[in-house]
């Protein structure tokens, strides 16, 4: 029995709880030195690994962008070594494929669906304006790109406001990791 009781409390304390970011972005503090490192973008999952009231001890784990090695993506286009889905982003140094930071606990949600419902909202009321708006799902990854900067400037989008919005497109592609609630 005793050995049963230590087997639940290792898989239930051992092993982090998967989270998304739920805030627009969110500030990375480096857990040593207690400063701002980076950022961290809506829809990113993430596990923590302990909650200290008002901040999160998360690990983030993805690839680092063939672009640019302050950033973490989900993956890089085997085809275009483009990046796809922007995790985070750095002030300095180079990212690595897995990494703990600190952030806001109010900043992190236990449903992947209600972190990418602002930008879904803001996707879809962009795109009605003009014509009806794509699914997310309707293409791949490697594909929204160019889509979405066809119709930037008709849309009367800024650059962040495309990357916001790309990120939720890819996210959500044919062949993103993003899911629809049910």
């Amino acid at each position: 029995m005793k050995k049963l009781l230590f087997l639940v409390a290792l898989v239930t304390f051992g092993f982090g709880k998967n989270m998304w970011v739920y805030n627009i972005k969110t500030d990375l503090i480096d857990p040593k030195t207690k400063e701002v490192v980076g950022q961290i973008y809506e829809g990113t999952p993430v596990n923590v690994i302990e909650n200290s009231g008002e901040l999160s001890l998360i690990e983030v784990k993805g690839e680092i962008s063939n672009l640019d090695e302050k950033v973490l993506v989900y993956k890089n286009d085997d085809a275009t070594q483009m990046p796809l889905v922007s995790f985070l982003n750095l002030k300095d140094g180079k990212a690595m494929k897995s990494a703990k930071f600190l952030i806001k606990s109010s900043d992190l949600i236990d449903r992947e669906y209600p972190s990418w419902e602002e930008v879904e909202l803001i996707y879809y009321d962009t795109c009605t304006n003009c014509h009806a708006g794509h699914h997310p799902a309707e293409h791949l990854m490697s594909e929204w790109d160019a889509y979405l900067s066809a119709m930037q400037y008709f849309a009367k989008i800024n650059d962040e406001e495309k990357a916001r919005i790309l990120r939720f497109l890819e996210a959500h592609a044919k062949d993103g990791f993003a899911k629809e609630e049910e």
